[in-house]
C-alpha cells in the first residue's frame, strides 16, 4: 500500500493521483499514521509543505524506524536540499514539476524497486520519459560490470564520463598557507577525492593546481556512484575541509560532469592528447559550474543520475552550445 501523509495539499495531491486513486493502491493520511500500521512492502510519502525544522525532523526520524520504505512529497519545492533526504535514507523524492504532472503506481512502484535494491526493469527516469511525450531521447547506458581500467588499450578512442572536480572556490589557497603547506594540502584533497569516489571505480585522470578530473567508466552502476559521491563531497565540504584537509576556512567544492569520448592515455601521459570533450569539461568546471553546486550537461542523460535525484537538477542555460543543469545549492547552517 502507498500512503501519502499531508496535510496541506490534500486536494492538490488527489489531483495528482487522478482517477487511479479509486483502485485502491493510495491513501492520503492527515497525519502520521500509528505505530505498527505501516507492514514491509509498503510505501509512505511525507508533504514537507509547511513543517517546521522540529516537526520535519520529528517526522523523519519516526519515517526512519518504520519497515516501510518512505519519501518526499514537495508540491511546492521548498526543500532548498532534496539530495539531504537521501543521506537520510530516503528512497523517493517527489518535486512540484511531479506532482503538476500527475503520479502513477508505475512511478512510484520504480521507487519501490530501486530502494529494494532490485531491477524492476526500467528505471524511474525511463518512466518518467515514457509520460512525456516529444520529450528528446537519449542514449541509455548499459548496466553490468566495468571490465577495469587495464582493459583499455592506450591509443584507442573510447566513451567516458568526464568529473571535473575543484576546491578552494574563490580562495587563493596557495597565497594563503604557502607553497610547502600547500603542497600537503593538495595530497590530503587528492586522497579524499579518489576514497570518495573508490565505489564509481573513477580514475584520476589529470591535474592542475587546484583541479583534478576524472575518468568515471560508461557504466551504470558507476556514474550513478559517482555522482552520489559528488553530492556527498559538496555537502560534507565543511566537514572535509577542518577534518580531513586541515583547513582554517570552510572548503568549497565545485564539481561538473560531461560524457564524450576521448583517445585513451595512462595518467601522467595526456600532455598531447587534443579531445573536445575534454576541452569542454575544463571550461564548464572553470568558467561556468559554482562552488556548492554539481554541474552537469545535457550529454550527461537522465539514466546516469540516481533515481529520485532528478528534481534536483534544474536547467541553467546552454554552455558553449551545450544546455547544462544545475543542482541546487547547498546551505550550510
Amino acid at each position: 500500500m502507498i500512503y501519502i501523509v499531508t496535510s496541506k495539499n490534500a486536494a492538490a495531491l488527489e489531483r495528482a493521483l487522478g482517477p487511479a486513486k479509486k483502485n485502491g493502491w493510495a491513501e492520503l493520511l492527515p497525519a502520521m499514521p500509528a505505530k505498527g500500521k505501516l507492514q514491509s512492502g509498503d510505501q509512505i510519502y511525507l508533504d514537507i509543505s509547511g513543517l517546521s525544522q522540529a516537526d520535519l525532523k520529528k517526522a523523519v526520524g519516526l519515517l526512519k524506524k518504520s519497515p516501510a520504505v518512505w519519501g518526499i512529497v514537495d508540491p511546492k519545492g521548498a526543500a532548498e536540499d532534496p539530495g539531504a533526504f537521501f543521506f537520510e535514507g530516503a528512497g523517493d523524492y517527489i518535486g512540484p514539476g511531479l506532482v503538476k504532472k500527475g503520479l502513477d503506481k508505475k512511478r512510484l512502484a520504480a521507487a519501490l524497486s530501486w530502494s529494494a535494491g532490485k531491477d524492476s526493469g526500467k528505471t524511474a527516469a525511463a518512466a518518467i520519459e515514457e509520460e512525456a511525450p516529444g520529450k528528446k531521447k537519449v542514449q541509455k547506458i548499459p548496466a553490468g560490470k566495468f571490465g577495469g581500467w587495464k582493459t583499455i588499450r592506450a591509443g584507442t578512442t573510447e566513451a567516458f564520463f568526464f568529473m571535473f572536480i575543484s576546491f578552494g572556490g574563490k580562495t587563493n589557497l596557495r597565497s594563503l598557507a604557502g607553497e610547502a603547506a600547500f603542497t600537503a594540502l593538495k595530497n590530503r584533497a587528492r586522497e579524499v577525492l579518489q576514497q570518495s569516489l573508490r565505489e564509481a571505480d573513477a580514475l584520476l585522470w589529470m591535474e592542475t593546481e587546484n583541479n583534478s578530473l576524472f575518468l568515471v567508466p560508461p557504466v551504470l552502476e558507476n556514474i550513478r556512484a559517482a555522482i552520489e559521491a559528488a553530492l556527498k563531497i559538496i555537502v560534507n565540504g565543511p566537514l572535509i575541509g577542518m577534518e580531513k584537509l586541515f583547513l582554517t576556512i570552510p572548503a568549497e567544492f565545485t564539481v561538473a560532469l560531461h560524457y564524450g569520448k576521448t583517445t585513451f592515455q595512462a595518467p601522467g601521459k595526456t600532455g598531447a592528447i587534443i579531445s573536445e570533450p575534454v576541452n569542454y569539461i575544463f571550461h564548464l568546471g572553470a568558467k561556468k559550474a559554482e562552488p556548492g553546486r554539481l554541474t552537469i550537461s545535457d550529454d550527461v542523460s537522465d539514466d546516469a543520475i540516481p533515481e529520485g535525484l532528478l528534481d534536483l537538477f534544474s536547467p541553467a542555460g546552454i554552455f558553449e552550445g551545450i544546455p547544462i543543469r544545475h543542482s541546487r545549492r547547498f546551505i550550510y547552517g
